[in-house]
């Protein structure tokens, strides 16, 4: 256990339950009251328990702080989880829950669950889940992102997946400021007519995170005793957006950027776990999805010429992704401007995705889903604005339309193969036409070196051959070519008591040719 130093002495800290302990004890409890409201046997639920013990939790951890460096005699009381577990009866409540399946139940299992974007079973952004989205440095990952923010505010489709009708988006940014976002909100927006952009100014929410009352505060995890906590932040945003999901224009994401600023917490599994759990504590107090964007570790990097991408290449422990309901990466597929190598992945899937397109295309590629099928990818080529780029959806064409990633992949393969194939084949031919070249430059200098030893003696197909060093089939093929060509000219003649042909040069050729 840590101590503390006050007054020259050291004090030992009372014992704490982590956070996250608590959390996981109350969060069954508040989902059997979610599903049960859900599913038309209750009443809507109080307020989230686990709302109200994050707040006890962070005035006993304020309170632990002040006790610490203060004058305070007596510590704040313990938290105890036996005090947790005496006023929640969990026996009781699991017991309770204990219970068949109802003819309701089954028969609202018949529809999908719901996501941001979705068209039946396939789907993008689980509602009321978190998913992740990571890239590289430099990818495009947030001009993808404000591609996707803009057209839920405007309600169109992407990857022929339909967002809800009138909903807005909110972008909980710790990395780019409200500045940056208004830059790039104004580059999408100067793409569009007047109403349309109208409403992304209005639908597009993001609070400035640098406000002086505000900053010291904007950090979803922190760290206390070594251990990880989520902040009564997460609480705060939870009150704050439930008047919008009220209103006539809902929320329909809620984008958080990114996992390493709005977390003090190492990348560690617990770290990860404590924020993923905070925001799903938001996404479904307010049933809503959220997006988390992440960056992917170094040794990515190598595979994405192959564009062999999987959720390992995320950066940080593995509970991000095993708690996360949906995760994606964003990639580059280059310009001609900026081109990647002919027979790079990236290449080949951008010239399936986006034919003839000369700009910079990005490719939103989902990894796997839990709660539907995985939507296909999502195309953007990015349009130069006053304000910037600014990312346009490309629809997939018709062999790309509606397939999830590892079809894609397998097309791209396929396409790969193909190419190397017909790579090699050119390279095969270019060498037979290189090796044909070589052969009539030998014919051309012996015929010509024949004419000037022995200008009046004919120079038969077996002298030329024998002089150039080559077979019958490899000579008999350079002077046909070199006849074709009208470098040489055959004639009859006479030699060795018999009539043949003969080769000599025509119109002044040599053996410089």
């Amino acid at each position: 256990m840590s101590s503390v130093e006050h007054k020259g002495e050291q004090r030992a800290a009372p014992a704490l339950v982590k956070q996250a302990e608590l959390a996981a004890l109350l969060d069954d409890s508040d989902d059997a009251a979610y599903a049960a409201w859900a599913s038309g046997t209750s009443r809507p639920p109080p307020p989230s328990s686990l709302e109200q013990a994050a707040d006890r939790a962070d005035a006993h951890d304020a309170a632990l702080a002040e006790w610490a460096v203060g004058d305070e005699s007596v510590p704040p009381p313990v938290r105890a989880a036996d005090e947790e577990a005496e006023r929640l009866p969990l026996a009781e409540v699991f017991a309770g829950m204990l219970v068949p399946w109802t003819q309701e139940e089954f028969d609202a299992a018949r529809e999908p669950e719901p996501h941001a974007f979705e068209r039946g079973n396939v789907g993008l952004f689980p509602i009321g889940e978190v998913s992740v989205a990571a890239a590289a440095g430099r990818e495009g990952k947030t001009t993808n992102i404000v591609g996707i923010a803009t057209a839920l505010a405007m309600a169109h489709s992407l990857a022929e997946l339909w967002p809800r009708r009138d909903r807005c988006v909110v972008i909980y940014s710790a990395e780019d400021s409200r500045r940056q976002y208004a830059r790039k909100f104004a580059a999408q927006a100067s793409l569009l007519p007047e109403a349309q952009a109208k409403l992304v100014m209005e639908r597009v929410l993001v609070p400035d995170l640098e406000n002086e009352a505000f900053a010291p505060m904007r950090a979803l995890v922190r760290m206390a005793e070594g251990a990880p906590y989520a902040t009564s932040t997460v609480t705060a945003i939870i009150e704050a957006l439930r008047p919008i999901m009220a209103s006539a224009v809902p929320i329909g994401l809620l984008v958080v950027e990114t996992a390493s600023t709005v977390s003090e917490a190492d990348e560690t599994n617990t770290g990860l776990r404590i924020l993923v759990d905070a925001l799903k504590r938001i996404g479904r107090a307010l049933q809503v999805s959220v997006l988390l964007s992440h960056h992917v570790n170094q040794a990515s990097l190598v595979k994405l010429p192959d564009l062999d991408i999987s959720t390992e290449d995320f950066r940080g422990g593995t509970a991000l992704i095993g708690n996360a309901r949906q995760t994606a990466m964003v990639v580059n597929l280059g310009s001609d401007d900026n081109p990647l190598p002919a027979n790079d992945a990236r290449t080949i899937l951008r010239s399936l995705a986006a034919p003839g397109e000369t700009g910079r295309v990005s490719a939103f590629i989902t990894l796997d889903s839990s709660k539907g099928i995985d939507p296909p990818p999502v195309f953007f080529r990015w349009v130069q604005t006053d304000f910037g780029p600014a990312a346009v959806e490309v629809p997939a064409p018709p062999a790309l339309a509606g397939k999830h990633w590892k079809l894609v992949h397998q097309m791209i393969r396929a396409a790969r193969a193909e190419a190397r194939k017909e790579e090699r084949e050119d390279r095969a031919a270019e060498k037979k036409d290189a090796t044909r070249q070589e052969h009539m430059r030998a014919v051309l200098r012996a015929l010509a070196e024949m004419e000037r030893e022995t200008p009046d003696k004919p120079a038969t197909e077996r002298q030329i051959r024998e002089r150039a060093r080559l077979n019958s089939a490899n000579a008999g093929q350079a002077l046909a070519a070199a006849e074709a060509q009208g470098v040489v000219e055959r004639y009859p003649a006479r030699a060795g008591g018999k009539d043949t042909n003969a080769y000599r040069l025509k119109g002044g050729g040599t053996d410089e040719r």
